[in-house]
């Protein structure tokens, strides 16, 4: 999935919802609690940590890959792929 106009906020809440999990459940299963998510899904707390992001990820049953191409082309340009 490429992702257009990048909130990392927003792909944590769509992600979850598409996994039809509750902030409560997705917290369990990362062994967080729920108030964690919350602040997640709201831009804030421990959220642009990487070490959240593959937590988050591995609960949701993803994976996290962070790359750092030299060249990107075009249609990719400012977007996010998300496996």
């Amino acid at each position: 999935m490429i992702v257009q106009g990048f909130s990392l906020a927003q792909l944590i809440y769509d992600l979850r919802t598409e996994s039809g999990l509750s902030q409560r459940a997705l917290a369990q299963r990362m062994g967080t609690t729920q108030s964690v998510i919350s602040r997640l899904q709201e831009g804030g707390g421990s959220g642009n940590r990487v070490d959240t992001l593959a937590r988050v990820a591995t609960a949701l049953g993803r994976y996290l890959v962070i790359s750092f191409p030299e060249t990107v082309p075009a249609k990719l340009n400012d977007a996010v792929q998300v496996a």
